[in-house]
């Protein structure tokens, strides 16, 4: 039996789709990746798919004057009531957290995160399959604040809100698990360097090859688990 593809919105380039799409892809999803930020259009028939994955960028999700951020926190609402699994990822969340009528801003202090910090579960009901605290890739300045009705599911001191779900099959993630090797490596060895590089708090590029390398793999294991479970979540 064939399975539905699954639909990746990127707001930067279409390798941001990470080791989600290679994931989905190896259990037989056909990946179906559409660029917003150059104008690709979304889709009316949302049935269509096993599930929408909304990824990260440099915009805000408060930049309402970019047609495409506006036209995405008009559109998830949509998805949601079709009933079909949706994931926003850094950006992606916040444009959901946004749609669901919660605040989006900058740290109060400044904070960037860049690289690896971690990220704790809360509860135990199984909604994020993580048991144990991960280190996991950040990239962003700003952060969600939990929807009303929405469930928390993961923590971390600087930005508390790191993951929550809402209704049947809606999940955000503030954090990077679709970071594999080559989009870890586009990120940092761009000419000239990223200019995040030099924000407060984040790490240097040295630290954050080391500690990619050394949190790949448990990262990796855990998205499976978790991608398993979300898609079940029809």
């Amino acid at each position: 039996m064939t399975k539905k593809p699954v639909l990746m919105l990127t707001h930067v380039t279409a390798a941001d789709v990470g080791e989600i799409a290679v994931i989905l892809a190896r259990w037989g999803h056909p990946v179906e990746t559409r660029r917003l930020n150059k104008d690709a259009a979304l889709p009316k028939n949302i049935k269509d798919y096993a599930g929408v994955v909304s990824f990260g960028g440099p915009v805000s999700a408060n930049d309402e004057h970019l047609d495409f951020v506006r036209a995405e926190l008009e559109w998830m609402p949509r998805v949601m009531a079709a009933g079909t699994p949706l994931l926003g990822v850094c950006l992606g969340a916040q444009i959901l957290a946004r749609s669901l009528g919660a605040s989006v801003a900058p740290h109060a202090e400044g904070l960037y995160e860049f690289g690896y910090y971690p990220v704790a579960p809360v509860g135990d009901d199984g909604d994020l399959q993580m048991t144990v605290p991960l280190q996991v890739c950040h990239r962003h300045g700003e952060g969600f604040e939990l929807p009303t009705g929405a469930r928390l599911l993961a923590a971390r001191k600087s930005f508390p809100h790191q993951a929550f779900r809402y209704g049947s099959a809606s999940f955000a993630l503030q954090f990077h698990p679709e970071v594999n090797d080559a989009v870890h490596s586009a990120w940092l060895n761009r000419q000239p360097p990223p200019e995040d590089l030099a924000r407060f708090g984040a790490q240097s590029v040295t630290e954050q090859i080391r500690l990619h390398a050394k949190h790949q793999q448990a990262v990796n294991a855990w998205l499976q688990k978790f991608l398993a479970y979300w898609l079940a979540q029809v």
